[in-house]
């Protein structure tokens, strides 16, 4: 159970309300870095919340700013938003590292809600946060379990993990080598890795020295990039699989996609439903594409619950200062569901002082004590030259 700090003052329960104007929402998401190629995607997803949310009558302002897949310059970009942008709520960031560093920094000390649309570290759940840090992503204590299961199913009986050494990494490959050995697999070694290095052969020396049938590539997408290549440059024969972080198109045509071709990975996932389909038709409708990259929907769903949860304390007489019990009104049951096309009817649910709860794309969005959801994990594959979902969704 996540511990709740008992505080002198009550300032540090909520968010600073704006003093006037319109509520804001800060994103800490990543522009730059080894995670540079999903931030934008993400951004799009939270701008088209909050564009439906004026669009139905709020009024909410959203600040981007640049995580750089780095604690540093994160934790420099969220004071920024938190002391002189003022915001009400952050939607970030991606690395859970990136979201720890931040949390601990930044955000528990001034109270200010933080939403993190793919930090999945189990860390994250037993975090001391003052009930202030949540995410709309499942946690990778889901996560590794199905891989594991997955890796068992397709025949593997002796893995290595490559991790990126971070709260995710480390966590993911420790969830994953121990379930995979419950179920009668080895895994005789677990290698962390630093990020963005210009190689790892010593790395690879270390997961290649069991002579695994598998190697799980737990990175991000540049720094994959670099082992994967030296692997296979190197005549590695056998097998990959992949996770979230690592569910790249780019990575892979960069590589040449034909090399994994049939070859499978998970990644939080929702299947498909009204407010999926809603969400995709929008974003596609206002982007041009269709919403293909991890976590844009998480992404969307973050913003539209602080968009909810500020229109609900305003309703009140509160200004725009919320906190966890403020996102558990808007996403929780009882209350009358709600989904991403129906902003107005929310508005004006929240307005008369009706309780809500908001169905979102990436799943129920059912808020627990330590601000986690149960949503599902996704198994895709590379088939055809693409990633591709395998249609099926599970759970631990």
């Amino acid at each position: 159970m996540k511990k709740i700090l008992i505080l002198v003052t009550s300032a540090l329960f909520v968010l600073s309300a704006c003093s006037s104007g319109g509520a804001k929402i800060g994103t800490l998401l990543d522009e730059t870095g080894d995670l540079g190629a999903y931030g934008p995607p993400i951004q799009n997803g939270v701008d088209l919340a909050v564009g439906l949310i004026n669009d139905a009558g709020g009024d909410v302002t959203v600040i981007h700013a640049d995580s750089g897949t780095s604690p540093n310059i994160a934790t420099e970009a969220a004071g920024k938003l938190i002391e002189i942008d003022k915001v009400n709520g952050i939607v970030g960031s991606l690395s859970s590292g990136v979201t720890m560093a931040v949390a601990e920094a930044k955000t528990i000390p001034a109270g200010t809600v933080i939403i993190s649309p793919a930090s999945t570290s189990p860390a994250i759940s037993v975090l001391e946060d003052n009930d202030t840090v949540f995410r709309t992503t499942v946690s990778d204590a889901a996560q590794g379990v199905v891989l594991a299961r997955l890796a068992i199913e397709k025949g593997y009986t002796n893995c290595s993990t490559l991790y990126v050494n971070n709260p995710y990494g480390k966590g993911l490959s420790d969830i994953f080598s121990t379930t995979f050995e419950s179920l009668g697999g080895s895994c005789g070694a677990q290698v962390p890795h630093e990020q963005e290095q210009p190689s790892y052969k010593s790395e690879i020396d270390k997961a290649i020295g069991n002579e695994p049938d598998v190697i799980v590539a737990m990175s991000y997408p540049k720094s994959a990039a670099v082992y994967l290549r030296e692997l296979i440059e190197g005549g590695y024969s056998g097998d990959f699989m992949f996770v979230d972080g690592t569910k790249n198109q780019d990575m892979f045509d960069e590589l040449g996609v034909a090399q994994f071709e049939g070859m499978h990975g998970t990644a939080p996932g929702a299947a498909d439903s009204d407010a999926k389909s809603t969400f995709s038709s929008l974003y596609e409708a206002k982007y041009g594409e269709l919403p293909s990259n991890p976590f844009i929907g998480e992404g969307f769903d973050g913003a539209i619950l602080l968009s909810l949860a500020m229109a609900k304390a305003a309703a009140d007489g509160h200004g725009y200062t919320i906190d966890g019990n403020s996102l558990r009104f808007v996403a929780n049951a009882p209350g009358e569901q709600v989904g991403p096309g129906d902003m107005k009817k929310a508005l004006d649910l929240l307005a008369d002082g009706k309780d809500i709860d908001y169905v979102g794309v990436a799943g129920d969005q059912e808020i627990d004590a330590n601000g986690d959801v149960s949503n599902t994990i996704e198994i895709w594959s590379i088939d055809g030259g693409k990633i591709t979902s395998s249609g099926r969704f599970e759970s631990p």
